[in-house]
């Protein structure tokens, strides 16, 4: 652009431009190593074939095949995690031993207790599902029920990641026996 100023560009614009494609170059751009980009298409592959979750060892496993040392995997998983890529928590018990692959699924997952309404072929669980929407209290028996239908993962650890995110706190009650 002339920024009004005839054919002669400003010489601000070329500085601001020059310094703008500096920070974009060196700063924005992430090098990342060959095998790690062979492993995440490795993984974009198992979605592509409905697999949304795997475990760590299986994890490692593809890592070894794409040339990754194995105790190098979880660097990778979080590397990947930290893009919004796969979902990976080490951190959380119930978890670790899991890698999410789709986050959209396990967000969907998370979202068949969090919904506002109750599965059409849930009415044997209507009690606690009046319970959660009136009290907002979400009773074991239901969140197991629920994520029962969520292959590969543990209810228990659903609930931790819930916890840990704030998203749930537990509590003992006797509103429901």
């Amino acid at each position: 652009t002339t920024a009004g100023m005839g054919d002669e560009e400003d010489e601000t614009y070329k500085y601001l431009r020059k310094e703008i494609y500096k920070l974009a170059s060196d700063k924005l751009i992430v090098k990342t190593p060959i095998k790690w980009v062979l492993f995440r298409k490795v993984l974009q592959v198992l979605v592509r074939e409905s697999k949304n979750i795997i475990t760590l060892r299986e994890a490692c496993a593809i890592g070894v095949d794409c040339k990754i040392d194995a105790e190098d995997v979880p660097k990778v998983l979080m590397f990947y995690h930290e893009l919004g890529v796969i979902l990976f928590y080490p951190h959380i018990q119930g978890l670790r031993d899991k890698v999410i692959l789709s986050p959209k699924w396990f967000v969907d997952c998370l979202g068949k207790v969090l919904t506002l309404q109750q599965s059409d072929d849930d009415d044997e669980n209507l009690q606690m599902w009046e319970l959660l929407h009136e009290k907002g209290i979400l009773v074991e028996p239901l969140y197991r029920a629920v994520w029962s239908r969520c292959e590969g993962i543990d209810a228990d650890g659903m609930i931790e990641l819930m916890v840990q995110f704030r998203l749930a706190a537990q509590v003992k009650t006797n509103l429901f026996h």
